[in-house]
């Protein structure tokens, strides 16, 4: 009989898997931001998830309203991710190539790292730290190459993004330690549904809808179902099974897994640059995720 496998060992498989779901993310927001709005995406994302949220409850017999205890955290995770998160970005990736958009919000992880050592008691050793520093070094690196040598304007809204997925990582991570990944996101999702319906129409007031092309319906389809969802739900339990500071580092490798999907889909060209920072960043993820996290009681 195989030995079962230890949970931070699980807690990789699920995080990997949820990662590759959200390597799609910013390809998918360039596309769509052609026909919708920042409001009209961050929306339609949101109802899209309420909805599949409300049934994985029913068919999973969770309908039962979560602790008291729990709902401020849950509210926060959901506004993270749901509603900060995408909406930064949408604004950021209307004036920059999917690939920055990617490679800027690579800092993710050190965010979620910084975060949950001052929320949820997690302490990482000295070569966590360091690791986690070449990764960033090696993602700055990148984005200032594929900016032209600069940081944009844009990379403000990418900072906010990203901040706001680091606070919805750790929050969620957190109670989905004890209600579990998938119930957790379906209830943030379901309780922003009907706070983002009625704006979600408000925005299309001024959009042809016969008119949007076929990509951008797809691209909405796959920022809500997959990105929004599926995605989210491999991606917290991995954070309640592996640690959040360790699992988070994961996300070093979103940008790129992030730059197949311009290339392929965008005609986004991938410099030699993102082949150095590739090295690194691998690098930098095997030593956080061999890192020994302890946690404070």
């Amino acid at each position: 009989m195989s030995a079962r496998p230890a949970p931070w060992t699980v807690g990789v498989l699920f995080g990997f898997v949820g990662m590759l779901g959200f390597s799609g993310t910013h390809a998918a927001t360039r596309v769509a931001v052609a026909d919708f709005s920042p409001l009209a995406i961050t929306c339609a994302r949101i109802v899209l998830a309420g909805l599949l949220g409300g049934v994985t409850l029913y068919l999973t017999r969770r309908t039962a309203l979560p602790e008291r205890r729990h709902l401020v955290a849950i509210a926060v995770m959901g506004l993270g991710l749901a509603v900060g998160y995408p909406f930064f970005l949408a604004v950021a990736l209307q004036s920059v190539p999917a690939v920055h958009g990617a490679v800027v919000t690579g800092l993710a992880p050190a965010a979620t790292a910084i975060i949950a050592v001052l929320r949820a008691g997690e302490r990482p050793p000295l070569v966590f730290w360091l690791a986690c520093a070449a990764g960033i070094a090696a993602v700055l690196a990148y984005a200032y190459d594929t900016g032209g040598g600069q940081f944009s304007a844009a990379d403000g809204w990418l900072l906010l993004a990203l901040l706001c997925l680091g606070v919805a990582y750790v929050e969620g991570g957190r109670v989905s330690a004890e209600l579990g990944g998938t119930t957790t996101l379906s209830w943030a999702m379901l309780f922003l549904t009907p706070f983002a319906a009625g704006p979600l129409v408000w925005s299309l007031r001024d959009v042809d809808l016969a008119s949007v092309a076929t990509w951008s319906w797809v691209s909405i389809a796959y920022l809500g179902v997959v990105s929004m969802f599926l995605a989210a739900i491999f991606w917290y339990r991995g954070l309640a099974a592996g640690g959040i500071a360790r699992i988070g580092q994961i996300n070093l490798l979103l940008p790129l897994a992030a730059l197949v999907w311009p290339a392929l889909f965008l005609g986004e060209t991938i410099t030699p640059t993102a082949l150095a920072c590739a090295i690194v960043v691998f690098a930098a993820m095997m030593v956080c995720l061999k890192a020994r996290v302890r946690r404070r009681a």
